[in-house]
């Protein structure tokens, strides 16, 4: 899994960016930098620090806080995997991209200097721009002044790049960024393998056991089995420890993606959720507005309602009818009984 990586930097004083400044255009040392491959950097908008200082003062508008960012140099690069496989076209495509995302972010005349730099052990882009707004001010918080939009930064990023093989790193992680030359410092360690050398081969001589032994006048030659497992021990214990990260890095990458899989999943869910949420609140929204209007809508609402209840009181008690038991029939007697007759009054007739 190769991830797409996006970092930035603010920079407040001249001093800090011109220094910056110097580094990208290797006009002072740079340990981490291969001098027989510096003439490989492609350098765009400047070619040196003077120049690209004098792009700033130019940007920088007349009045401005003491404090204010100056200038924000960014890094834009991929997983080392990535470019080890990638192929030139792709690797042209991706520092393309990244420095279109910058002018589109900022203004493409804000850009006053980008260096794809090839002489280092990941090749880059180092860019730095100008924070200034479309009305005139120096504010980096406009751009990059909360984690928010940050996060949001890196996602458009990671997208502008996903088709060419790269994903976001994992959104909300607390992993931190080593400086340099500690992660260089670091791979020189790894790489301190033992190196075997012609006296390694020799069988080596030890005193034979008792007397004459101890007193130098014979010795034990080691045999082709014994020089073997010597070296083959040596060997183990030296790549042990780059066994053990290598297994606890495949362990890492595993729990990452399962993070990310988590992550996306969960972001699915609270969408949903939210989309509840805000259908919810323009009903409430709307009984609100409702009720402070009053009127006709009010009134339609109260009888709406009302007829709503009587309809629901109708249906419950036909369900609670239905619910009963059938009544048995009653025997005649009890009938007769329950409605006697009444008596029949005599006729009236002609007397003879």
């Amino acid at each position: 899994m190769a991830y797409a990586i996006l970092r930035a930097k603010k920079l407040k004083t001249p001093g800090s960016v011109a220094a910056a400044l110097q580094h990208n255009f290797r006009e002072r040392s740079t340990p981490n930098a291969d001098p027989e491959r510096t003439p490989g950097n492609e350098h765009s908008h400047s070619i040196s620090a003077d120049q690209a200082m004098g792009l700033l003062r130019a940007r920088l508008p007349a009045k401005h806080r003491k404090d204010a960012v100056l200038a924000v140099e960014y890094v834009m690069t991929a997983s080392p995997g990535w470019f080890e496989r990638a192929t030139p076209e792709l690797q042209h495509a991706f520092f393309e991209r990244s420095l279109g995302w910058l002018r589109d972010k900022y203004g493409a005349a804000n850009v006053i200097a980008a260096t794809v730099q090839r002489d280092e052990k990941t090749p880059h882009l180092s860019a730095f721009v100008v924070p200034l707004t479309s009305d005139g001010r120096l504010s980096a918080k406009d751009f990059i002044g909360n984690r928010d939009k940050m996060r949001a930064d890196q996602t458009s990023f990671a997208e502008l790049v996903r088709d060419l093989g790269l994903e976001r790193g994992i959104e909300g992680s607390r992993a931190t960024h080593q400086r340099v030359s500690q992660h260089y410092a670091q791979l020189a360690r790894a790489e301190q393998t033992p190196a075997l050398t012609a006296a390694d081969l020799v069988p080596r001589k030890t005193p034979a056991p008792g007397l004459m032994g101890a007193l130098r006048l014979q010795s034990l030659v080691e045999a082709p089995e014994t020089v073997a497992a010597r070296l083959t021990a040596s060997v183990r214990a030296s790549v042990a420890p780059l066994a053990a990260k290598a297994a606890t890095a495949a362990q890492d990458r595993r729990r990452a993606a399962e993070m990310t899989r988590t992550a996306r999943q969960a972001r699915s869910e609270l969408s949903v959720l939210q989309r509840a949420h805000d259908n919810l609140n323009r009903s409430a929204y709307q009984m609100l507005q409702i009720l402070a209007r009053g009127g006709p809508d009010l009134d339609d609402l109260r009888q709406g309602a009302i007829a709503r209840l009587e309809r629901e009181r109708r249906e419950q008690q036909e369900r609670e009818r239905r619910s009963q038991p059938p009544q048995p029939p009653q025997p005649a007697q009890q009938r007769s009984q329950s409605h006697p007759q009444q008596p029949q009054q005599p006729r009236r007739g002609l007397s003879r």
